[in-house]
């Protein structure tokens, strides 16, 4: 796995640069997707989609 994080001694390994992008969020505040509805920010966009279930109902 050659994508590696390198923050503090976390370590963490990924296959895809992608995956490793989206693993650093969890080290910062970066929430760069936002509901629509409420403004509630996530770091995830698979997290905004499960929100945005929320006010369906």
């Amino acid at each position: 796995k050659p994508h590696i994080c390198a923050i503090g001694s976390c370590n963490a390994r990924f296959k895809r640069q992608e995956h490793l992008r989206r693993h650093e969020r969890t080290h910062t505040d970066e929430r760069p997707f936002s509901c629509e509805v409420c403004g509630r920010k996530f770091s995830r966009t698979d997290n905004l989609r499960m929100h945005r279930k929320t006010h369906m109902k």
